[in-house]
């Protein structure tokens, strides 16, 4: 599977972009490159950086590589999906991250019909790849779900640490 980066883009087309926000039209979005480096702090800086992804026709997932300052080494659209949904599986994820050399990472995702409350898939998702994550040692700082004007975050619902906090009792009992 490849995935499609902003270096993948140069590639495909044969161009060079210049620095700053930079637009190409796709069939089914557009892709808005943020302006590197970027460093979060809080949930409202994912959003700012990656809300141009609201507009989208279909959900998208998206993986943000951090290093250990929290600075974005890269991201990824990770899966399209349709309008309602995105295939995501724990073992591509880490994979990603892995590759990626990330010591964390934010994992994101668009609400097509805006509303960017989260639905029960997008809660068990979550509490899977932190699972998941907490296995292999990389950090998930948060999943943010990128709305019309407005966004989600499960790290400020405090669900972050619920879902860590359970998964840290449950691999407790098992003997890794």
């Amino acid at each position: 599977m490849e995935y499609l980066t902003m270096e993948g883009c140069r590639r495909l087309i044969g161009k060079d972009f210049s620095e700053g926000a930079t637009k190409m039209k796709l069939d089914v979005f557009e892709v808005v490159e943020p302006k590197f480096p970027a460093t979060f702090r809080q949930s409202k800086d994912v959003y700012e950086t990656m809300q141009a992804f609201a507009k989208s026709d279909r959900e998208m997932f998206f993986i943000v590589f951090l290093n250990t300052k929290n600075r974005m080494l890269d991201y990824v659209v990770h899966t399209v999906g349709t309008i309602d949904s995105s295939a995501v599986y724990a073992r591509d994820v880490i994979r990603s991250a892995v590759i990626h050399n990330a010591s964390s990472i934010i994992i994101c995702h668009n609400h097509p019909s805006g509303d960017p409350e989260p639905s029960a898939c997008d809660k068990e998702i979550t509490k899977a790849l932190i699972a998941a994550f907490e296995i292999v040692g990389i950090r998930i700082l948060d999943h943010v779900i990128i709305g019309d004007g407005r966004f989600f975050s499960f790290a400020d619902a405090g669900f972050v640490e619920d879902y860590k906090s359970q998964a840290i009792g449950i691999l407790g009992r098992i003997n890794l």
